[in-house]
């Protein structure tokens, strides 16, 4: 009797099972391997958008070192590339995350804020700010509802941001705190270039499981970038492009009207 139940269990279960899913794409007409290997992606895809979450709360402590070695160094670069398109000293970062950008603004003498979401990821930006000597500077906050009186702004700055920069709601906010003629600086997208063995085998991976890849598959740079309704909420848009041998980002400023 045992040793039917172990044969029922471990062999004539599998099969049955392994029919039923096969017969799914053959009623979509998909071929097994097809479905098969876009079952795999979906799994990655899903599994990455875990961990991706995860970084901003109980996974926080590690997000730095993830975003370094994810992007050999480029993440970075990426972030950095906002400073020459910042006007006036009153600077907001909006995703300040665990604060890399809001110290290099603050060394720089910036009379800079960081506003985030994440209890998580800003107990991590208040450590490496104190550490740096600055404290006070951050506020825990959504972008729909920005703690700041109009005009208070010449920059705001986001980089890498999630979904909630494309939402009207968060770019009326924006507009509302910048002065007149103030600028929103977005780095929303960026990839690394196949300079190197880690780079090309990082780009494959970033590409199979639909997040980062290279440029020039089928895509522009400008087919990446996020969709922002940013004329409905007063400002005027340009894009601009940040780019050496190792990567590339793509760069939105978007001006106040007067």
């Amino acid at each position: 009797m045992c040793r039917i139940k172990v044969f029922l269990l471990h062999i004539v279960a599998p099969v049955i099972i392994g029919r039923a899913i096969l017969a799914k794409p053959a009623r979509q007409g998909l071929r097994p391997e097809k479905f098969v290997r876009n079952f795999l992606a979906n799994t990655i895809r899903k599994f990455w958008l875990l961990i991706f979450q995860a970084l901003y709360y109980p996974l926080a402590p590690l997000y730095d070192k993830i975003s370094q070695y994810g992007f050999l160094g480029q993440w970075v670069k990426w972030q950095q590339s906002v400073l020459p398109r910042i006007q006036g000293k009153r600077v907001l970062e909006i995703g300040c995350g665990t604060g890399s950008l809001l110290k290099v603004l603050l060394e720089r003498k910036y009379r800079a804020f960081g506003l985030d979401a994440s209890p998580a990821m800003l107990g991590q930006a208040r450590k490496k700010l104190k550490k740096a000597g600055f404290e006070g500077r951050l506020v825990q906050g959504k972008v729909q509802h920005l703690p700041f009186p109009d005009n208070t702004f010449e920059t705001v700055v986001s980089t890498f941001p999630t979904s909630y920069i494309m939402s009207l709601e968060s770019l009326n906010e924006i507009q509302r705190v910048l002065y007149p003629g103030g600028r929103l600086v977005v780095v929303d997208t960026a990839f690394l270039k196949p300079y190197s063995r880690a780079s090309r085998f990082l780009i494959r991976v970033y590409g199979w499981v639909g997040v980062w890849g290279e440029s020039g598959k089928n895509k522009t740079q400008r087919d990446r970038t996020f969709y922002l309704p940013l004329a409905e909420a007063g400002l005027v848009r340009r894009d601009e492009i940040y780019e050496d041998d190792q990567g590339e980002a793509h760069i939105i400023v978007a001006t106040k009207v007067w």
